[in-house]
């Protein structure tokens, strides 16, 4: 078994230190960027500042060491904060002035950015006039770190790269005026190759953007530049954008300013209520990717107010669900999928107004560690992050079947991931929708995680991947060779931590040569010491490893299929270590069954004496503890509450049956336990508990959760209820999951939720179980929709949407109706994943379970 790693929760990362996340702010004014990297810099670390700007900024402010010691003799960050926001409403840095009182640290060095047109003689004026504005007022008033000669230059952006240590840590800041001079059809070819060099850099600590309204001709080149500076952010998926429309410096004093002024003209600044249609849709499309903190609520009304005005249009691939991830995972056999256009009361046509976009990856290998040291063992000069390359898709129509986009997928097997989006013009406005991940995967288990990582780049360090809650290879970036591994096994349920090669090797076991099926099922991997490879095919002679067996591994590029031979020969080594996932635990610890209903039918055959569990009694005696959800009132008491369609009552032997049955626990989170109003439900529990059958999930009248003990485990179970049409109080489920893990090893959800008589999962389903993983739940078993929904594993964790009924009557001819699983877990010890196996039961017309006979070892649901 494996065990489970410490719980991880992502954070926003800061600008200092070795960090992954970029972060990247934009704004009107140029003197935001002083405002926001003086809250978020590192104030002693020294940087290098990247400057692309029409102009210097490099005015002096007098005495600006009163600012220098001001930031940095504040008890906390949150008091810099206040300060900053004080300066900013006073206007005591100016967009002219700004870079000035952050020297010379955090930036110890400035790096005039100026077109290659300048010529070299004015850029040396330019820059000796730069140097003469920073040292303006050492005269009259000294600074303590004296003159900035030196530390100020001009280069031309051809002459960045020799002009630049990769070892020091940088920060770009790009002014939008700086393309303002070039002509339209010009601006994206130099707007790219500002972002691409900066992008690259090694130790890129944030970018800031300034829109700079003011210095632009109108506000067509503002929105035009805008739309640039946000596609290229977004291009970043590392990226962490802090978008402030609405901040303003006030009492400005530029130039600029002062011109306008005097004409008796505003300060032109850009409104973002105006923007184009086509910012308006990239706004929309990816504002799940745009943080805005500064008047979110104004943000969020304005977002409201574009949805309102035309479709919410999404994409979708018909006749199929996302997983909890929400990534579309699509069989590679499965050959008439296509991708659908789909928005709540459209129906026009969309033929001629869509646009498809596939976003792939620009480069095929990242060092996410680089340093600029030039240390690295793997993907040695490499970019140092990810990044997205939008390719328009040959296709004008609402639907896009799978099969035209081939090319992107692995040419040998068709398998792999891609992300897509649409930008759709009505004719009255234009819109983008959000990007969708498919990914196409071939076999099963393992193996078919494996190829669905076909085509994603090699990012070495993906370990330290964050993003939304997500981390490692599960950002959905790619990965380096043991987490290309993890990855799929995760996707089994394993709870593996992200590992380099060597840390992996521990939660394997030696497998010797020979193997058998069920083995290369859970994983058989080559380990050669500081690389790891996973066996894909066995050749004959099967069962044992040989030159000629398929292995798949990533190394430096997209992951590859090669024979052990071409391995080994690739890697120079001639000795490996063959290991294997160990096997599951087979013992039954808890059993975990569906809805049971024992009263109507069921209830007269209670009282004829019938046991409603007899067909199942051998399955259910091998569970040390057994819970059922029980979707009955229990007692005589009570009147029907109004306003429901089924009032369901227990015959007065349920309790007993239970019992007898074995069953230890039950469910009273759901939609019928109140059918006949609380006294009842109370009266329920007593005789629930009388005969020894605990139950759950009707706080006060029932706790929230049990405990039991697996061995030298402790398992918790919560019971909750997503029934309701009002939002769960997820405070105080969060209150009771950490109550549970205090003493609990593993903690089981039971939960009531989803649509009743459809197998497909529902969104809110997709994103409680999301939330629920994210909060310390280990495992969740769903009930409620009367028929099997499927498995699914989300950060090495099960989520099985619903076990079907289990005892329950009324739709005799229904197959869905009548058809169920029984959930058998095992858990090994503290910290290892629990093992899952599923037991199929049919209904019989009396609405009572039996076991379905099978060849083999129980069967496992089709994961989602």
């Amino acid at each position: 078994m494996v065990d489970r790693p410490p719980r991880v929760r992502a954070s926003h990362a800061d600008c200092g230190g070795t960090q992954i996340a970029l972060p990247i702010y934009i704004e009107d004014s140029h003197a935001g960027s002083f405002y926001w990297l003086a809250r978020h810099l590192d104030l002693e670390e020294p940087c290098m500042l990247l400057h692309f700007d029409a102009h210097s900024d490099a005015s002096a402010i007098f005495d600006s060491d009163a600012i220098r010691q001001r930031i940095r003799r504040v008890p906390s960050k949150t008091e810099r904060a206040q300060l900053l926001e004080k300066w900013r409403k006073a206007g005591t840095v100016q967009c002219f002035n700004w870079i000035e009182p952050l020297m010379p640290s955090p930036i110890a060095e400035v790096i005039w950015v100026l077109p290659d047109t300048i010529s070299r003689s004015e850029r040396v004026k330019r820059e000796r006039e730069a140097t003469n504005h920073l040292d303006g007022h050492l005269e009259a008033a000294p600074r303590v770190a004296g003159s900035f000669a030196g530390r100020y230059r001009a280069l031309a952006l051809s002459e960045l790269e020799a002009g630049t240590t990769s070892a020091t840590p940088i920060v770009a800041t790009i002014d939008l005026d700086y393309f303002s001079d070039l002509p339209p059809n010009e601006r994206a070819a130099e707007f790219e190759r500002v972002w691409k060099f900066v992008a690259e850099r090694p130790n890129l600590r944030a970018i800031t953007i300034a829109i700079s309204r003011p210095y632009l001709v109108d506000d067509d080149e503002a929105d035009a530049l805008l739309t640039l500076a946000l596609r290229a952010a977004l291009s970043l998926p590392t990226a962490r954008i802090e978008f402030a429309p609405f901040r303003t410096v006030a009492n400005d004093q530029s130039l600029r300013a002062r011109e306008f002024r005097a004409q008796n003209r505003a300060v032109p600044a850009f409104d973002l209520t105006k923007c184009s249609p086509a910012l308006c849709a990239l706004l929309l499309g990816q504002s799940a990717h745009i943080a805005v903190r500064d008047d979110a609520a104004r943000w969020e009304a304005m977002l409201q107010e574009w949805r309102e005005s035309a479709p919410d249009f999404r994409l979708s691939i018909k006749g199929h669900q996302p997983s909890t991830d929400d990534v579309w995972r699509i069989a590679t056999n499965e050959s008439a999928a296509e991708i659908e256009i789909t928005a709540d009361g459209w129906t026009e046509s969309l033929r001629g107004g869509v646009q498809w976009i596939a976003e792939v990856p620009q480069y095929l290998r990242c060092n996410l560690t680089a340093d600029g040291s030039g240390r690295a063992i793997f993907a040695r000069d490499a970019p140092p992050r990810p990044r997205w390359r939008e390719v328009i898709i040959k296709s004008s129509t609402g639907k896009l079947p799978l099969t035209a986009l081939g090319s992107f997928f692995d040419q040998k097997s068709g398998c792999g991931a891609l992300r897509i989006k649409a930008r759709i013009d009505t004719g009255q406005c234009i819109r983008e929708t959000s990007t969708i991940e498919i990914r196409r995967f071939a076999g099963t288990g393992f193996r078919a995680a494996l190829t669905e990582q076909f085509g994603l780049p090699y990012l070495f360090g993906s370990g330290s991947l964050r993003a939304g809650g997500e981390t490692g290879p599960e950002t959905n970036w790619g990965a380096d060779c043991a987490n290309f591994l993890i990855y799929a096994l995760r996707r089994q349920g394993l709870t593996i931590p992200w590992s380099n090669p060597k840390q992996f090797r521990g939660y394997l076991e030696s497998s010797g040569t020979n193997f058998t099926e069920e083995e290369l099922e859970r994983g058989i991997f080559l380990h050669l010491g500081s690389h790891v490879a996973a066996l894909m095919e066995d050749h004959p002679p099967i069962g044992e490893l040989n030159g000629d067996d398929i292995v798949a591994h990533q190394l430096e590029g997209v992951p590859e299929l090669l024979s052990v031979d071409q391995l080994l020969r690739l890697r120079s080594v001639s000795r490996f270590d063959l290991l294997r996932v160990p096997a599951p635990v087979q013992e039954t610890d808890l059993l975990i069954g569906g809805d049971v209903m024992l009263g109507r039918s069921v209830g007269d055959q209670l009282e004829a004496g019938v046991d409603p569990f007899a067909g199942i009694r051998t399955v259910l005696g091998r569970g040390r503890f057994c819970a059922v959800n029980l979707e009955c009132v229990g007692s005589p008491d009570g009147v029907a509450a109004r306003g429901k369609k089924f009032h369901l009552r227990a015959a007065p032997q349920a309790p007993a049956a239970l019992a007898a049955a074995g069953i230890n626990l039950v469910s009273v989170a759901n939609n019928h336990a109140d059918d006949f109003g609380p006294e009842a439900l109370r009266d329920s529990i007593r005789r629930l508990h009388s005969v020894g059958v605990k139950a759950i999930g009707a706080s006060p009248d029932a706790a929230p959760f049990a405990f039991f003990e697996a061995g030298e485990a402790r398992v918790a179970l919560l019971a909750i209820n997503d029934t309701d049409p009002l939002p769960l109080d997820r405070g105080a489920i969060t209150q009771e999951i950490e109550k549970a893990r205090e003493s609990a090893d593993f903690v089981v959800a039971l939960v009531h939720w989803g649509e009743e008589n459809t197998s497909r999962v529902t969104e809110r389903q997709r994103e409680l179980a999301r939330w629920l993983i994210d909060s310390g739940v280990d495992l969740i078993a769903g009930s409620h929709p009367h028929c099997i929904q499927p498995l699914d594993f989300y950060r090495g964790r099960g989520v099985v949407y619903s076990l079907g009924n289990l005892v329950f009557d009324g739709a005799p001819r229904l197959a869905s109706w009548n058809s169920g699983n029984l959930l058998e877990i095992g858990f090994e010890k503290r910290g290892a994943s629990p093992s899952l196996r599923f037991t199929p039961v049919k209904l019989d017309p009396k609405g009572l379970p039996h076991l379905v006979p099978v060849p083999a070892a129980p069967s496992a649901l089709t994961r989602n």
